[in-house]
């Protein structure tokens, strides 16, 4: 499939390749009709061929460095650097800044280009630096925002909360919409490192920026919860429906207990309710379930539970239905569904809990960033009959 994707972008670069030369060809004689040159020929050849090596070398000597090929030549630099060819990334972009024959724009934009070279090989002390050049070069609008943006996530990258937030609040509010829950994500970490006192007023920044931020509701929750400030709690992790409906079962262990303190076991049925009805999952028919059976007992939970899995079915769901069958099952089944039990908990431990939108990473625990593609809150809770 990589190589197949590739190919295409190699395709796409052609063409383009192919569109400038003719561009530039006709500016240089308008009585000349010189068709591209036999690098470019035999570089479409090698395409045809699938050698997509020869063929990124041959358009390279087939184009001519001018403001016209400069996207074509940051175009094969991203290639090789999404190819893990850092070096020759790197060594296209410093060989076009040698040139004293660049206009500004391009110069800026090949040292953007060069700083995630920089930024993709680890050498974070070089590319901040140039970042930090670009931005007090006073480029352009548009290029300045681009240089804090990279900037933001080379703090980010280096853990450094503080920096990447004051850099990324330095963007216009256009531009800081954009990356607003990247913003909430720093302000979260931050909160999780500071002194109790400063802990409240990081999580409001982090709703500020990002109204839906589930994390900074989760965190304001459990220091409410650390003061015993109950209600206040409750509130907050209330909020998550409104947020992300497929967040609600990270809300649920908590409101229990909430719920417990508060000695309100009916406000929270309520609840349950409420969100069995506007965002069905597992872990909210078994919250239920467990209410069922301390208000009523093990039958009345289960009969519940057997209609939920009709409606709903999922391993999980059935594995907690099998616990409370054991609960009153007869001496000659109890073996049984012992087995049962067991072949169904082993089956939920093998499998994994959480998966990024993004890339498809899987785990058993949650990761407000994902290990794998580093996007912010693109974990979540597999649904269907191996998760909710």
């Amino acid at each position: 499939m990589l190589e197949s994707a590739l190919a295409l972008l190699l395709i796409a670069i052609a063409i383009a390749v192919g569109w400038l030369l003719g561009r530039f060809q006709e500016r240089k004689s308008s009585r000349q009709h010189n068709p591209p040159n036999r690098d470019y020929y035999h570089g479409l050849g090698s395409l045809i061929d699938n050698k997509a090596d020869d063929a990124v070398e041959s358009f390279i000597k087939a184009l001519e460095v001018n403001t016209d090929t400069i996207p074509a030549y940051l175009a094969l630099a991203d290639l090789f650097r999404k190819k893990g060819e850092y070096d020759r990334a790197i060594e296209m972009h410093q060989t076009l800044l040698a040139r004293t024959d660049l206009l500004r724009d391009d110069f800026l934009r090949i040292q953007l280009s060069l700083a995630k070279d920089y930024i993709a090989v680890g050498l974070l002390e070089r590319a901040e630096a140039l970042l930090q050049s670009i931005i007090t070069d006073n480029p352009r609008d548009h290029q300045r925002h681009i240089a804090r943006r990279q900037l933001a996530k080379l703090y980010e990258n280096q853990q450094d909360w503080d920096q990447a937030l004051k850099t990324a609040l330095t963007l216009p509010d256009s531009k800081r919409t954009e990356i607003a829950h990247e913003m909430a994500q720093y302000a979260c970490e931050l909160a999780l490192q500071a002194e109790d006192a400063a802990v409240e007023g990081l999580l409001k920044q982090a709703l500020r920026l990002d109204p839906t931020c589930v994390r900074a509701s989760l965190m304001w929750a459990e220091h409410r919860m650390s003061k015993y400030a109950w209600r206040g709690a409750v509130k907050h992790l209330k909020e998550v429906m409104s947020q992300d409906m497929k967040r609600v079962p990270e809300t649920l262990p908590l409101l229990g207990q909430c719920f417990s303190e508060l000695g309100n076991p009916d406000a929270y049925a309520d609840y349950l309710e409420r969100c069995a009805n506007l965002c069905p999952s597992t872990s909210v028919f078994m919250e239920k379930a467990r209410l069922i059976e301390w208000e009523s007992g093990t039958t009345l939970a289960a009969d519940y539970m057997v209609d939920a899995l009709r409606k709903h079915p999922s391993l999980k769901g059935f594995d907690y239905l099998v616990a409370l069958k054991l609960q009153e099952s007869a001496p000659d089944e109890r073996d049984r569904l012992k087995i049962l039990k067991e072949l169904t908990g082993q089956l939920i431990q093998s499998k994994p809990k959480y998966q990024c939108q993004q890339c498809g990473y899987s785990s058993q625990q949650l990761y407000w960033q994902c290990p794998s593609c580093k996007t912010w809150n693109s974990t979540h809770l597999i649904q269907g009959l191996e998760g909710e």
